[in-house]
């Protein structure tokens, strides 16, 4: 499975996911499905640190689609313009880029350091109320520090989801089978690369599914 494949497979799931939470919160199979997604778009995350050729121009697009998709996240999911206790999952693959790049440029001459900044940029995902707060930053690092040892790495998230499943989310546990696409994973980018469709159909879907649930519906 190459990097566009498993884009692909982390949007579809998404939209099933979002599908159930939106217009069928009764049907869980739906939000089973979707748990699989969040943890592909962090792995996908940290090979796109790996692979950019200008991190700021990465923070820019993150943060802009960010700001982009409050709206529709708030209606979507709250039906409301404004909610000010839960933004949007780019805020939360933002907190993650940091972290990683964080330990990327500083963890060679000051680990410690390094750790206590991915450490705060967590809590200050958790305080803001991004999706998934502290939990998605820290898959986002432990895919990070997991790269040079896959598996080892996806043994890592299989016990901290399955952890934070049992504490938190029952619901949450399922995505440790997003380590199953994750594996297949070729390391190749593939020949379609469609990089701002993803970035534009997150909140391109939220709208839509607003739209359906209190106009068509």
């Amino acid at each position: 499975m190459n990097r566009f494949q498993l884009k692909i497979f982390a949007v579809v799931t998404m939209l099933i996911d979002h599908i159930g939470a939106v217009l069928f919160p009764g049907v869980i199979f739906l939000r089973i499905i979707g748990r699989l997604s969040f943890p592909v778009f962090a792995y996908l995350l940290t090979e796109g640190l790996l692979h950019t050729s200008n991190i700021r121009k990465y923070f820019g697009r993150l943060f802009l689609f960010a700001l982009v998709s409050e709206i529709p996240f708030d209606l979507a999911f709250h039906s409301s313009v404004f909610y000010p206790n839960s933004q949007n999952i780019f805020f939360t693959l933002f907190f993650g880029l940091a972290a990683i790049a964080l330990l990327q440029k500083i963890s060679p001459v000051q680990p410690v350091g390094a750790a206590m900044g991915a450490v705060s940029l967590a809590l200050i995902a958790e305080l803001l109320h991004t999706d998934y707060g502290w939990y998605g930053v820290a898959v986002v690092v432990l895919f990070y520090l997991g790269r040079k040892y896959p598996t080892k790495g996806l043994v890592l998230f299989s016990l901290l989801t399955v952890g934070y499943g049992l504490a938190f989310s029952p619901l949450e546990s399922y995505a440790v089978l997003a380590g199953i696409p994750i594996f297949l994973y070729s390391g190749f980018r593939g020949k379609w690369n469609w990089k701002y469709f993803f970035y534009v159909f997150y909140p391109a879907h939220l709208l839509l599914l607003y739209w359906i649930h209190t106009v068509a519906i």
